[in-house]
């Protein structure tokens, strides 16, 4: 399964912790997802990402940071599926979880979100970090109910 097989694929899951999310790899450097579940819930997204194929045709790694200063990375196992994810909550997005609410598309929401980056800035040691592992519940091609972005567009 080389990189061009996890384009267009559209995971949705849920973390043993009981939060849900989804996401829809749009391309090889656009991901959209949701946030259905945890203290996230509310939050729709896209950002510039990274793809690698870490094992031939079964696992995969998409990384990116995002305009509040998070680190996402997440490891796709698409023969168990099962996700392992490392999130590294910037101060801000975590400590005010509900100003990071919202739709990037929407100016007031995307603006209040790079505001969250710079609360207690630099300070790497007030992060929020996560490992966390999901169960994939269901994969399928295309967008489903994420909204299409265009591919040129500025994510931070």
């Amino acid at each position: 399964m080389p990189i061009s097989s996890i384009v267009n694929k559209h995971l949705q899951y849920t973390y043993d912790n009981g939060w849900k999310y989804q996401f829809w790899l749009k391309s090889p450097s656009r991901i959209v997802y949701s946030i259905q579940g945890g203290p996230m819930a509310g939050r729709f997204n896209y950002q510039h990402c990274h793809v690698q194929e870490v094992r031939v045709d079964e696992v995969f790694q998409i990384s990116w940071v995002e305009e509040t200063d998070t680190i996402v990375s997440l490891i796709v196992d698409f023969t168990l599926k099962r996700l392992t994810t490392f999130m590294a909550f910037s101060y801000g997005h975590w400590n005010f979880a509900e100003q990071a609410h919202g739709d990037k598309r929407k100016v007031q929401d995307l603006e209040r979100w790079r505001r969250l980056a710079t609360r207690e800035a630099g300070y790497p040691s007030k992060r929020h970090v996560i490992p966390e592992q999901a169960t994939i519940d269901r994969i399928f091609d295309g967008p489903g109910d994420l909204e299409d972005i265009d591919d040129n567009v500025s994510t931070l």
